[in-house]
C-alpha cells in the first residue's frame, strides 16, 4: 500500500461486508486492537464508519424533520382556517341586508348556507392552488441549482432534487378541503339563521 499510495501511513480502509453490521464492526475493531496494541473498547483509538448505522441515524433525523414540518403545516392550516372564518364572519355581517332580501324573496336556509359555504370553499381552493403552484416553482428552482455537479463531472446525482409526491398532494387537498368546510360552516350557519325582518332592518 505504501508503494501504491506513496505514503507510509494508511488514512482509511474501505471494505464491503455481508451479515450483521455490529458484529463486523466489533471484529474489525478487535483485529485492529490486537495488531496495534490498543483497547478495542476505546472508540477514540480508531474511527470505524458504519454506513448502515449512520443511515439509521439519518432516517431518525429525517423522521424528526418530517414530524416537525408536519406540525408546522398543521399549525399553518389552523391559523389559515381561523383567518378564513373571520373573513367569512365579517362578510356575513356586512351582507346582512343582502341576506334579508334573499330570504324575503323566498330563499331557504340551505340556500344561504350553501352560498356562504361555497364562497369559503372557493377561497380555500384558490389558496390551495396558489400553494401547489408555489411548491412546484420552489421544487423546480431548487432542482435547477448546480451544487455538487459544479465541482465534479457527471455528479448531478449529488445535487438536491425535490419531488412532490402525488399521495402527499392528495392528502394535502383533502385536509385543506376539511379545513375549508369547518372554517366556512360556522359563518354559513350564522347567515342561514338570520331573521329576515331583523336582517332587513340592519344598517
Amino acid at each position: 500500500m505504501s508503494d501504491l499510495t506513496k505514503t507510509y501511513y494508511l488514512n482509511s480502509i474501505v471494505m464491503e461486508y455481508e451479515g450483521d453490521h455490529a458484529k463486523i464492526v466489533t471484529a474489525v475493531r478487535n483485529s485492529m486492537a490486537f495488531h496495534h496494541n490498543f483497547d478495542p473498547k476505546d472508540h477514540r483509538a480508531i474511527f470505524v464508519f458504519d454506513v448502515f448505522a449512520d443511515l439509521l441515524d439519518l432516517q431518525v433525523i429525517s423522521t424528526g424533520i418530517k414530524i416537525l414540518l408536519g406540525f408546522i403545516g398543521l399549525l399553518t392550516l389552523g391559523i389559515g382556517g381561523v383567518g378564513l372564518m373571520n373573513i367569512m364572519l365579517v362578510s356575513v355581517t356586512q351582507r346582512t341586508r343582502e341576506i334579508g332580501v334573499e330570504k324575503a324573496l323566498g330563499a331557504h336556509r340551505w340556500h344561504i348556507l350553501f352560498q356562504f359555504l361555497t364562497e369559503a370553499l372557493v377561497i380555500t381552493a384558490l389558496g390551495g392552488l396558489l400553494g401547489v403552484v408555489l411548491a412546484y416553482l420552489v421544487s423546480w428552482s431548487v432542482g435547477s441549482l448546480t451544487l455538487w455537479s459544479a465541482f465534479e463531472e457527471n455528479a448531478s446525482e449529488g445535487d438536491i432534487h425535490l419531488y412532490i409526491d402525488s399521495a402527499t398532494l392528495i392528502w394535502s387537498t383533502a385536509i385543506l378541503s376539511f379545513v375549508g368546510i369547518i372554517s366556512g360552516m360556522l359563518p354559513a350557519i350564522k347567515a342561514a339563521r338570520l331573521n329576515p325582518i331583523e336582517a332587513l332592518r340592519y344598517e
